[in-house]
């Protein structure tokens, strides 16, 4: 969600009349360990931006209204070279893919695989590419070639294919996956592409639990696997900065924002009829500002 901030004389970063955002995180306590260690994001006492209840019970309502009340550490000034209707997914999704890239150190080097090309993965591709990695597109939908390649993906893997991993063993450095079908998975399978201590990480989150496998399934290569929760302030306003700087963008479709507007992107999401997120436009027309 974006909009112009109206700030306190504490606030810090922005002023009033920038063009800000807030992401998927409204709230932290900002006094726990894991506050002062750049880890807001993990804080026992965090606040979602929707669907979610303050300390004293008062709801997050989300940003689907005219005006959202906000803490200013979780309030992000847009580039201006970035359009708000590019910008507005990458507040979730885009840090979602972009803070584990960066937590594991990826650059120039490192092998990446990314698994589904929706989303969330149509930025993860982006992001390896941007960090200096070669990155490579897992997918059981071989039809987004083409779209996987345009976003800087070097080659495509088909996992419907027989054998894929066999050929592919120790490869990769890390495996992003953003799809929330895990427990479909041979996870073994995915974990033998990982090069020694490899990271199978997930920010895709099903409701499903993850496949039973036996802990051998680690050992021939140390894998680790892994998943997190969005990302800091500093990894926001870094990657804000990444998009602005290399013209970094999410695929997007604009619907206006209104009962209309919301109940088609609703079904269609469930639908998987996206290519790639949907951004609600038009919200002076919706609250005649």
């Amino acid at each position: 969600m974006q909009g112009r901030p109206r700030r306190q004389s504490f606030v810090q970063d922005v002023k009033e009349g920038d063009r800000v955002g807030v992401g998927a995180q409204i709230w932290s306590c900002l006094k726990c360990p894991q506050c002062k260690s750049q880890n807001e994001n993990y804080c026992p006492h965090m606040v979602d931006t929707y669907n979610s209840k303050y300390e004293d019970g008062s709801d997050a309502h989300g940003g689907f209204a005219s005006h959202i009340r906000a803490h200013w550490y979780f309030v992000f000034r847009i580039p201006d070279a970035l359009d708000s209707a590019d910008a507005a997914p990458l507040l979730c999704a885009g840090l979602t893919t972009y803070s584990p890239l960066v937590r594991a150190g990826i650059k120039s080097g490192s092998k990446v695989a990314v698994i589904g090309i929706g989303g969330l993965g149509h930025l993860g591709l982006q992001w390896a590419k941007a960090l200096g990695a070669e990155v490579y597109a897992l997918t059981h939908s071989p039809s987004k070639e083409k779209d996987a390649k345009a976003l800087g993906a070097a080659g495509v893997i088909d996992t419907n294919e027989d054998g894929w991993a066999d050929k592919r063993a120790f490869q990769f450095d890390f495996v992003l996956n953003c799809t929330d079908a895990a427990d479909k998975f041979d996870l073994p399978t995915y974990l033998s592409i990982l090069n020694i201590g490899g990271e199978f990480h997930m920010v895709g989150l099903g409701d499903k639990s993850l496949p039973q496998m036996p802990p051998s399934a680690f050992a021939s290569n140390a894998a680790k696997l892994t998943g997190s929760h969005i990302g800091n302030r500093q990894e926001m306003q870094a990657m804000l900065k990444l998009a602005g700087d290399k013209n970094i963008t999410p695929m997007v479709e604009k619907l206006p924002l209104g009962e209309k507007g919301l109940k088609e992107a609703v079904e269609r999401v469930q639908e998987n009829k996206v290519r790639y997120r949907f951004t609600m436009t038009d919200f002076d027309k919706a609250f005649k500002a």
